[in-house]
């Protein structure tokens, strides 16, 4: 019964009236009550998704008027990253190529940052946020950490202590989990990533006046054929909604520059025994809504393919990549569970998924029962780990590996020659 009335509830919750009841009331509070628009930017001292996003909040704010409250924070909600160590090592190289793209100042590797460092430079951001001109203050603080110039030491006093605790709390409450975000009016922007949500709430403007929205394939004309010959790679999950958005971008690139691709599924991390907390699957449920929205890609309609729906998944696959329909299938799939309502752990959804995928379902039907799928998804997320990489989706195209469905810009921008930072 419970998976059958999940879809109508994530379909509501979803919804694009729902969502802007709920921003034309809030405007509509605030005007009455007098309040300026103000945004909290929660940040933290070794993230340098923080420091490239503060370089770009300064003009930000100024265009929009706005308020602004820094709240920093230290620790990490251990439940909310399976491999925070290789979640780091990714964010150092991501955030440079983000810096890259935008021409901002890069945060440097300057070697593994020791605990007291850290906490030294987490004392002086605390103390600036009360300073009269905090992101001046705070924005030269991160440029000193990640510029490899040295830090003053500095103690945390134990009022600030205190503070650090509530600010840290105070993301927990309001439901997130990463440094790096804005939070306006009960919704929520990570980095310069999802700058431009924001933008387009405040301003009335044309989509060409949005300035933080260069992470989008550009499908140009191509120039060369020497890199066409590698395929690429996707690590894919049939549970990951931000599979499903990379997977239907990546056929879109595909094709445009006549790549072959080659899909490596592996299991859902709570199918692999790891927890994704409730925070963190409805920070991503309204995420994916909001980036496939700009995309054009259906998403809402949600029924959760976790369990026997993934399995079946997998072993038609199979099937499908025998009669090379393996993209088409997963393709199918994707639109079938994310935006169709279709319960695939169903014989009759899964049957209607491989037919839209052009296969013969008398034929697909005696591969529900190979195992042969277990052994392929094993393989390949032992291959992912080797790669440094724990989640998806992640994509692979020669010596470029890239994780998100938001980074195959950094794939396009290398088919293309121009040269961006690499792993």
């Amino acid at each position: 019964m419970k998976k059958s009335v999940m879809p109508y509830i994530a379909k509501a919750i979803s919804s694009d009236a729902l969502l802007n009841a709920k921003r034309g009331l809030y405007e509509l509070r605030r005007k009455f009550t007098g309040q300026p628009r103000e945004i909290g930017v929660f940040i933290a001292a070794d993230d340098p998704y923080s420091f490239v996003l503060l370089q770009v909040l300064p003009e930000f704010i100024k265009r929009f008027n706005l308020e602004i409250t820094l709240i920093t924070i230290e620790e990490y909600q251990p439940d909310m990253f399976p491999d925070l160590d290789k979640w780091r090592n990714n964010a150092l190289l991501d955030a440079q190529r983000l810096a890259e793209l935008y021409q901002l100042k890069p945060p440097l590797d300057s070697g593994q940052l020791s605990t007291e460092y850290i906490s030294q430079m987490t004392a002086k951001l605390l103390v600036a946020e009360s300073q009269e001109n905090p992101l001046r203050s705070l924005l030269l603080l991160l440029s000193e950490f990640w510029t490899s110039q040295p830090v003053e030491s500095a103690t945390t006093s134990a009022k600030n202590l205190e503070k650090l605790k509530r600010n840290q709390q105070r993301l927990k409450k309001a439901g997130h989990y990463l440094p790096a975000v804005i939070q306006y009016a009960g919704e929520w922007y990570w980095g310069i990533d999802r700058l431009s949500h924001l933008e387009r709430r405040l301003s009335d403007s044309a989509e060409h006046d949005i300035k933080y929205n260069k992470q989008q394939l550009q499908l140009e004309t191509r120039v060369s054929t020497s890199e066409t010959e590698t395929p690429l790679e996707v690590y894919y999950s049939a549970r990951s909604p931000y599979s499903y958005l990379g997977l239907e971008q990546a056929k879109v690139l595909c094709e445009h520059y006549r790549l072959p691709i080659l899909i490596k599924p592996v299991l859902p991390m709570m199918m692999r025994g790891l927890k994704v907390p409730d925070t963190k699957k409805m920070a991503i449920f309204h995420d994916t809504k909001r980036e496939a929205k700009v995309k054009g890609i259906p998403y809402g309609f949600v029924a959760d393919p976790l369990g026997k729906a993934v399995e079946k998944c997998y072993a038609i696959y199979q099937c499908a990549i025998q009669q090379n329909k393996g993209l088409e299938f997963l393709i199918q799939f994707g639109r079938a569970v994310n935006s169709l309502g279709i319960r695939a752990d169903r014989e009759e959804g899964l049957k209607l998924i491989a037919e839209k995928a052009g296969l013969n379902w008398a034929e697909s039907k005696p591969f529900l029962e190979c195992g042969d799928w277990r052994t392929m998804v094993a393989e390949n997320m032992r291959e992912l780990n080797g790669l440094g990489l724990w989640g998806v989706p992640c994509f692979r195209h020669g010596d470029t590996l890239v994780w998100g469905q938001d980074r195959l810009w950094v794939i396009e921008r290398k088919l293309l020659g121009i040269g961006l930072t690499k792993r």
